[in-house]
């Protein structure tokens, strides 16, 4: 109210004073003071009127917020009394939960305390027992328990020698198929090409002249260069070109770089040719040593330390052939197949490419020593001092020189078979091939009762066709033992040769019509 009353009160006076500015502005207007006052009162009776309707808003307002209030207040009380009621139900559950548990921890001791009652009863039942049964058979507890341990132990290795028995049968009836299974996966990985060097090698020169200023007059320089390399030159066979020839790789590498050192001389006389081949052959030496580092650094064994006498061996092995077959890519292969065969059974890997790629390290020096290559591959091993006992008998034993010791020492064995027996991997001469071929079906056809032979498979089976008139079924076996036998004698098969004897018999008859 006294709010109001302040409102009134202002807009009374703002009316007042109005009404007087009003006035006083229109003074020289022909008005009454009457008049003002008569407007007055009206505003003021409208002021009233509007300050009663804001006083009955103000009201009601008021009273709907009371209102509101007390309903909330209501609401407020009734929450909290069921908040009350649950927290006093949660807390009498607690009480029958907690009276529960202890019921149960009361039953799980009494439970335990009878389990422990029963082991107790249990122990002197057993110490009863055994006293008992120790004096019917005069045997003590410890006694009794060492011979059942004895018992248990013989019996477990009477088992164990029955499931090694048996394993070592499925092994001897499965071991043709597992070896075959595991050389084929080691080939089939291995993609390298055959390592064949050829016997000759061209020299192109830019020009025809060119080979007068290196054959010299009378061929002077020519026989020089053969006598002093060892090698077999031609000048004349194909133009501008020069064929060198040699058995002997470094032999050929020599003449070949001393050649080429010709070729890019302008003047040459005996005095260069003689010079230049004593050049070479020196870098050769530095060149052996260099290739035999590099082939320890390919091996992984750049950690041991050798000689330069033996970098030099292990290089001369890049000018070395066997059957056609460079012998440092042959010992490559072998290294790296006895390597996967010896992952794929277990065997010790590291031992086995070692072994595999210096088991012809003699072949290095045989032609010069005179040796065989497996005694000087021992030999060069030892003298080397970098090679173990099991390393060194594994490499040099793969001819069964003596007994294998060790699994690696078989497996070098055969790798070094695979590799010489890849196609291509070695050359034989036709004739060769063909006096084998001859002289298998030859063993054949001189026994009585033969009617035609054929090698097949390069030699490795002989089909013998008999007559039957002559031969029957119960002597086939015979001869197909006697020609075995006699093909092994000759001993110029390499392998296996397979006899195969075939006796074919027809039976014919015709029916005729009356």
């Amino acid at each position: 109210m006294p709010n109001l009353l302040i409102i009134l009160a202002s807009l009374g006076a703002a009316a007042i004073g109005g009404g007087i500015g009003y006035f006083l502005s229109n003074a020289k207007k022909d008005l009454t003071i009457e008049s003002y006052k008569e407007k007055a009162d009206k505003k003021i009776e409208k002021a009233k009127t509007e300050a009663a309707v804001i006083k009955e808003e103000a009201d009601r307002r008021s009273q709907s917020l009371i209102q509101k209030a007390i309903e909330d207040e209501a609401r407020l009380k009734e929450q909290f009394k069921k908040r009350e009621q649950l927290i006093i139900s949660k807390e009498e559950q607690v009480k029958r939960r907690e009276t529960q548990v202890q019921e149960v921890k009361s039953y799980v001791n009494d439970i335990i305390s009878a389990i422990e009652e029963v082991k107790k009863e249990n122990d002197r039942a057993k110490q009863q027992f055994a006293e008992k049964l120790s004096k019917k058979t005069g045997i003590t507890p410890e006694k009794a328990r060492e011979q059942a341990l004895e018992n248990l132990a013989r019996d477990l290795e009477l088992m164990r020698e029955e499931r090694l028995r048996k394993y070592e049968e499925y092994l001897e009836e499965d071991k043709m198929r597992l070896a075959k299974d595991i050389l084929v996966g080691a080939i089939q990985r291995y993609s390298a090409p055959t390592s064949v060097e050829k016997r000759s090698l061209a020299i192109v020169v830019p020009r025809d002249d060119m080979k007068a200023k290196i054959l010299g007059v009378d061929a002077r320089h020519l026989h020089i260069l053969e006598e002093l390399t060892e090698c077999e030159i031609v000048f004349n066979d194909a133009p501008n070109t020069i064929i060198i020839s040699c058995l002997d790789l470094v032999k050929k590498h020599i003449a070949r770089e001393t050649v080429m050192k010709l070729i890019n001389e302008r003047v040459v006389n005996e005095a260069k040719v003689r010079q230049t081949i004593e050049l070479v052959q020196k870098e050769m030496e530095q060149l052996l040593i260099k290739i035999g580092k590099d082939t320890i650094k390919q091996l992984g064994m750049d950690k041991r330390k050798y000689s330069d006498n033996f970098y030099r061996t292990m290089g001369r092995l890049q000018f070395r052939t066997s059957y056609g077959q460079n012998i440092m890519k042959h010992s490559l292969e072998v290294g790296y197949m006895t390597l996967m065969i010896a992952g794929e059974i277990g065997a010790d890997m590291g031992i086995s490419r070692v072994a595999g790629f210096f088991h012809d390290l003699g072949k290095a020096i045989d032609h010069e020593v005179g040796e065989p290559h497996d005694q000087l591959t021992r030999k060069i091993m030892e003298e080397s001092g970098g090679f173990s006992h099991e390393e060194i008998h594994a490499a040099w034993n793969h001819h069964d020189a003596i007994a294998h010791e060790s699994a690696e020492s078989m497996l070098v064995k055969a790798a070094d078979a695979i590799s010489a027996g890849r196609p291509g991997a070695r050359q034989e001469t036709l004739e060769k091939f063909l006096e084998h071929i001859r002289m298998i079906e030859g063993v054949a056809n001189s026994y009585e009762g033969v009617k035609k032979t054929y090698a097949i498979s390069a030699g490795r089976e002989l089909r013998v066709f008999v007559e039957p008139q002559e031969l029957d079924d119960e002597h086939l076996p015979e001869l197909a033992r006697s020609i075995a036998g006699e093909i092994q004698e000759q001993k110029a098969y390499p392998g296996k040769v397979k006899v195969n004897i075939i006796r074919r018999t027809n039976s014919v008859e015709y029916a005729k019509k009356k």
